[in-house]
């Protein structure tokens, strides 16, 4: 549903496969206008517990200097909470927000305000929470890749190299299950969210992965959790090898590294 309030709104769409945009071609008066999902006041709603939903992750950028981004949620009671205050941004931002507690979230709304020109919405994902990875003892890998094609010319000495552009970034981690906590609540084997991940990845497109230490977040798949027990005479042990693939359907082309891999 759109509302406009002084912002004139182009109907919203999706570019580059993936990415919202929504344009406001008139800016007067209050400069306010904003899309709903799902529309409000309709017979359809998001009805998601904020008890079992508790956090909203975003990411956004504007396409001139004036114009300005803003989140909101709104509850089934009426009441409103504002994720994203009205901000600009020309480079590609990523937030996270927890969710007012024991409410009931109907609608999202996606704000175009202040001026003239696009606001661009990548992901707006309201999700139950983040696991945070207890340890990679073993190492952990973050190997963005260049793709290069050999061209292999009949009576030269050497290859031709052709630079291709690059490959989806891949991220290995190879973790001790015996060191720290593992476990969510109800959970019964430890590191049972991967497999969670796993058989609903249908459902899931994405999860979002950050890195810490090494700074680098952005959306991932997670290709295969390996679970390997071993035991050598009295001592067991039980690891946990992960492979996660940036996952995509815009071309990055678009983006500085620094935003492609959240350094910003």
């Amino acid at each position: 549903m759109k509302t406009q309030d002084g912002q004139t709104l182009s109907a919203i769409a999706v570019v580059l496969d993936d990415i919202y945009d929504i344009e406001a071609t008139a800016s007067t008066g209050n400069k306010v206008g904003y899309y709903s999902y799902p529309d409000e006041g309709g017979a359809n709603n998001l009805a998601l517990s904020s008890t079992a939903f508790t956090k909203i992750r975003y990411r956004f950028h504007c396409g001139s200097g004036s114009v300005k981004a803003k989140i909101v949620l709104v509850f089934s009671d009426a009441t409103t909470q504002t994720i994203l205050a009205e901000t600009n941004s020309l480079l590609w931002k990523t937030g996270v927000v927890s969710i007012t507690t024991a409410k009931t979230i109907d609608h999202i709304r996606l704000y175009c305000n202040a001026a003239t020109g696009h606001v661009y919405y990548d992901f707006v994902l309201i999700y139950k929470d983040d696991f945070t990875i207890p340890n990679t003892a073993h190492a952990e890998n973050f190997k963005p890749q260049g793709r290069y094609g050999q061209l292999e010319v009949l009576g030269a000495q050497g290859d031709t190299n052709q630079n291709l552009g690059t490959h989806s970034a891949i991220v290995d981690m190879h973790c001790v299950l015996d060191v720290g906590n593992w476990l969510r609540a109800g959970d019964t084997l430890p590191g049972q969210v991967f497999l969670d991940i796993v058989h609903n990845s249908v459902l899931e497109p994405f999860q979002w992965l950050s890195l810490g230490a090494q700074v680098a977040q952005f959306k991932v798949i997670l290709d295969m959790p390996d679970f390997q027990y071993a035991t050598q005479e009295s001592k067991a042990t039980h690891t946990l090898n992960l492979t996660f693939r940036e996952y995509r359907r815009a071309p990055a082309n678009v983006e500085g590294y620094d935003e492609r891999w959240g350094f910003i």
